[in-house]
Formats: C-alpha cells, structure tokens, sequence
C-alpha cells in the first residue's frame, strides 16, 4: 500500500543486482590452518595451551565477565562497566570477557582498535552531580564519540548538534530471514522449506550474504579504522605466524589483550535452521557458535541423526582466519595444519565485519517472532540472501577420500538462544563470574526471557515461552543451565530492587545441571554476582535536571532500537559506573576474595 508496482520492481532489481555483485569472488586462496576437534581426548581450549604468551598471561585466573547484548544498549552500558572494571583493577583479575550482540560492537574495537589509547576509548567516570548533557557527551570516552551515525542529543535540546535527524539504529528487531540446507529429497530440497523457497535459494543467482556484515562494518568498525577488503584478524600471539603465512601486503588486525592487560575475549553467535520453529510440531533448532581472537567454531557435537539436521554439525575449532571457508585436505586427529580455501566475496570488508556482523544479525532470528508462521516459504528463501551465511564442515562427516564435507549454513545473532552471554563461561567451568544484563525492557520482568530461562522457569509473555525456553518457538529445557529449585530466592531479590526502585545487585552460589544442547557438563557450583540493570530513583534525583528531563522514564531499559544518540549511551555508560562503583565492584571483589585490593 506505500509502495506503487513500479517501485516494487526497482526496489527489487536493485536488490538483486547487489546480491550479484556480492557473487563476485576473488582469487581462490588456499592456505593452511590449525584446527582442533573437542571431543577428542584431553582436549583444552586453545588460549590455555597453544600459545605459551597467552598461557601464560592466563593462568591460574578463574573469573569471567558477561556483558549481555542489546543493541546500543548494551554496547553503552557494558562501555562504563568496562571503565569501572577497569578503574578498580578487577578486569585485570578476569580471565575472560564475553559478549553477545550488540556488546559485540563494544568488544571488538575495544581488544582490537589502535587509534586511541584505553583511556580515551573508555572515557572518564563522572559523578552523578557532574552529568550535564554537554559534559557527559564529552567526557564518556571514544568508543561512543566516534560513532558519528548517531547524532549528538534528542531532538529539541538546544546545543551543538541539536539539529541533526536522528538516525536509525543498526540491530532493532526487524524481520527478516535466513538460509537453509540441502538434504536428500529432489533437488536436495528439505520438505519443510518447500518448492518455491527451494527454487529460489538453489537456482535464483545471485546473493547479498556480506551485506550486513558491510553495513555494521561501516558503522560500528570502519570509525575505529578495523574494517578493509580482504582483511583478517588474529590474537597478537600469532602476528609473526600470519606474517609469515600472508606477508606484509594483507591487513591484519591483532587483539591485544596480553599487552593491555584484558581478559581473553569470547563471543557467542548461532547457527540457525530458518525453517524450523514455524510449526507446533517442529520446534526451532539452533547451534551455538564461538567467536575470539584465536579461534573460531562450534564445540558440542550435534550428529545430524540426532539433530535432524541435513549435515553434521559442530565437534570442531579452527583458527579464525580461516572459518567460513572449504576444508580441501583429509581431515586428521595430529593437530598439524590442514589445507582450506579462503575464498571471499569481492564485496567484503574482511573478517572482523564478519565476525561483527553475524554476531548481531538479530533479523536472522526471524523465527522466534510469532508472526513468523505466517511468512511464506518463498519469502523467506527471499530474504535470506540478503542475510549472512558461513560455509561450514565438521569432521563428523567427511567424504569417500575423508575430506570434510563443506555446506552453507545460515548464522546469527545468539539472541535466538541466549542474550546474556554466560554460556561460554560455563562451557569452560568458570567457578566466579558477573553476569550483566539490561533485559528487562521498559521494566517489563516479563521480558527477562534469558535469565528465566537460565533458571528453567517458563516465560510470562504472550504466547508464553515453556520452562526453560527463551521463546515460544524453543523446546523446554534448552536452556537451562541452573537449578530450577535455586530460582525463588534470587527472583525474590529481584523483585525486591524493583520494589524499591534500584537495580538488583545480586551475589549467590548456584549449582551448575547439565545441558546436552549447550555442552555444558553439571554438577558444581558456580559463584555469581548478577548485576541487572533496572531505572534507580536514587541516580535520577543525582543527576541534573536538565540531563534527567531528557531520559525517559524507564531509562536505561530502552528496546534495542531506541538509544539514537550520543547524549542517552554517555549516559547509560555512566549510570553503569556509578552502579559498579557504588555496589557491584565490592560484591566481586568479595566474591574474588580480595576485597582490600580494590580502590573505587
């Protein structure tokens, strides 16, 4: 109704004509790379054994932090944990950080960025009484100033840049799609996608799988100068080895966390399958997918006689440079290097984009909306040419000469399982951690799927998720990671920081149950201070009021989509200082047994 048929067809045309332009390959490129396979014995993650530096840097620390996603949200609000974090001397102590969605945009730059220092990036803590809008904008550091897509204060705030449009955030809740697998029917078409949406996605050329990860790449990493054609990345560790392997003329981009003085960085996407969860009898199907520095790939094993999956999924890392390509050479249990084939799209922004952009694909993650259901096949099949996909191979299945065998799969955002980013640690048997978390939006409980989840309670949105779900397209239990019985007491804190109007600042013990779906191996006990996010009354009667008059009520819970500027995610950056410097930094030194050592 708002678009004539003629706009429709150049609307379209235009589309199709980017999605064969994004075709165009370069060179094949075949190089060699390390991989490792986690179901094999003794295995440790790489960080702990692969580089001594790292080891080294590492070892004997058992504390990790989890920034949760959200959009900007979460980028702002893990930004002034960070600065407080780091202030105290307690990021030093963490052996990871992980994040999720839109902490992702956080994340990177922070551990890979050169052009300014850490405190620049960071900024400087304000106190509540000092947060005047012009003040905070300036004072809150790089890693929100050199967003210039955002504009500088709400509209109708007389100062600076009070003209500018507001623009539209990257990452809302838009709908979309994603990309499925061949399996064993007429023309490798799965019966649940049907003929159209197979017709479509096997023999209509052309497809726009880079152009998210081009489109975050400019906002979010080309400010940080991290984004360039054919680029790569690696941990600062194996600089001289990448050097070796590409030679001076290829970008390569280096987390330095070892001489920063960080935590090792985690990230977590997904895996998807875009045409289950549409129907009661076939509840959506999800692979989680790690994202660092080192390494890239899926630790549990899913068989695709157990998944329902056309292909083997999972039971395999391999250096990050060399994820989403074609294995070439048989498949070997030495650990030596393996041959692949690097080949990228001519259109690409290298491999930090993409790491950035299927990290925060949440349009991918169409299925867990419930109007969903109603999108046909074809559509879908339609759109998920423009979203990302990965080529993927396990070592579960390989071919006649014991190759494995490479297939394309749709991947994105972790939101369509998890938003809160604690899962890896788990994965790694992290005994102390922080949870950070926003997710109550516009201070709906209700909207704490994550952590319910977490917990395996069922959701109270409508329709309700079941017990242990984070949406009503998932099968009950897929999420839990903590004993259900333990939940009452933490929900009682909860319920009574809302009471009082604070946020909830919560230190337990919690026993750890298994979860086959996550890989994740129960029975011990894990410290947590849980730090979730909730409006104070006490920082709003701090601040002034010409800075509070701005804010909405239920500040800092915005939807994803809706911190437009600089003004709100200063702000938000410095409320989650002021929150750690007034209760979470004591509770994790406590927990961390250290308490005198911290200096707020």
């Amino acid at each position: 109704t708002f678009l004539s048929k003629k706009q429709i067809f150049v609307a379209m045309a235009s589309m199709l004509s980017w999605a064969l332009l994004c075709t165009v390959a370069t060179a094949s490129a075949t190089t060699s790379a390390r991989t490792w396979r986690p179901s094999t014995a003794g295995f440790a993650f790489p960080e702990d054994e692969w580089s001594e530096v790292l080891a080294q840097h590492l070892g004997g620390k058992d504390f990790g932090v989890a920034l949760a996603g959200g959009g900007t949200r979460g980028l702002a609000l893990g930004h002034g944990i960070l600065r407080s974090l780091r202030e105290t001397g307690l990021l030093e102590k963490a052996k990871y950080l992980s994040v999720t969605s839109g902490s992702v945009w956080l994340g990177i730059p922070f551990y890979y960025q050169s052009l300014d220092s850490l405190d620049d990036y960071l900024g400087s803590t304000l106190q509540p009484t000092q947060m005047l809008p012009e003040e905070v904008v300036k004072k809150t550091g790089t890693a929100v100033s050199r967003i210039t897509y955002l504009s500088e204060y709400p509209k109708g705030y007389q100062a600076g840049d009070s003209d500018k449009t507001v623009g539209t955030l990257l990452g809302s809740e838009a709908n979309s799609t994603s990309k499925t697998v061949e399996s064993g029917s007429i023309f490798g078409c799965p019966e649940d996608e049907g003929w159209c949406a197979c017709m479509v996605s096997r023999f209509q050329p052309g497809s726009g799988h880079q152009l998210w990860s081009l489109f975050v790449a400019y906002i979010f990493l080309h400010p940080f100068d991290l984004a360039g054609r054919d680029s790569t990345h690696c941990h600062e560790s194996q600089l001289e080895r990448m050097r070796a392997k590409f030679g001076n003329s290829k970008t390569i981009y280096t987390a330095k966390d070892v001489s920063r003085k960080l935590p090792f960085l985690l990230s977590q996407s997904a895996i998807l399958a875009p045409y289950t969860g549409l129907q009661a009898d076939d509840p959506l199907k999800f692979f989680p997918l790690e994202q660092t520095p080192l390494y890239t790939g899926t630790v549990p094993a899913y068989p695709k006689n157990q998944s329902g999956m056309p292909h083997d999924i999972g039971d395999v890392l391999v250096e990050s440079f060399a994820w989403d390509s074609k294995m070439v050479s048989p498949w070997n249990a030495t650990n030596e290097d393996l041959m692949l084939d690097l080949s990228r799209g001519i259109f690409n922004a290298g491999d930090l984009a993409e790491w950035g952009g299927i990290a925060t694909s949440y349009v991918a993650d169409f299925q867990i909306r419930e109007w969903a259901d109603k999108i046909p096949r074809c559509l879908i099949a339609e759109g998920e040419k423009l979203l990302p996909q990965a080529k993927l191979w396990s070592p579960m299945e390989v071919d006649e000469k014991s190759v494995p065998v490479t297939y394309e799969q749709a991947v994105g955002d972790a939101g369509v399982y998890d938003d809160l980013g604690h899962i890896p640690l788990l994965r790694r048997r992290i005994s102390k951690m922080a949870i950070i978390t926003s997710e109550a939006i516009h201070l709906d409980l209700c909207e704490m799927t994550y952590v319910l989840a977490a917990f395996g309670q069922p959701g109270c949105l409508t329709p309700p998720n079941a017990a242990g779900a984070s949406n009503p397209k998932m099968k009950a239990g897929s999420l839990t990671v903590f004993e259900p019985s333990e939940f009452p007491a933490f929900w009682s804190q909860v319920q009574s920081a809302v009471e009082a109007n604070e946020s909830a600042v919560i230190r337990g013990r919690y026993s750890v149950v298994d979860n086959e779906v996550l890989g994740i191996k129960g029975g011990w006990k894990v410290d947590v201070v849980w730090v979730i996010i909730f409006p104070s009354k006490t920082f709003r009667e701090s601040i002034p009021p010409q800075t509070s008059k701005l804010l909405p009520t239920y500040f800092p819970n915005d939807l994803a989509s809706e911190m437009k500027t600089r003004f709100e995610m200063s702000v938000a950056s410095q409320y989650a200082s002021w929150l750690m410097q007034r209760s979470v930094a004591k509770e994790i030194s406590e927990m961390l047994g250290d308490v005198k050592e911290v200096i707020i």
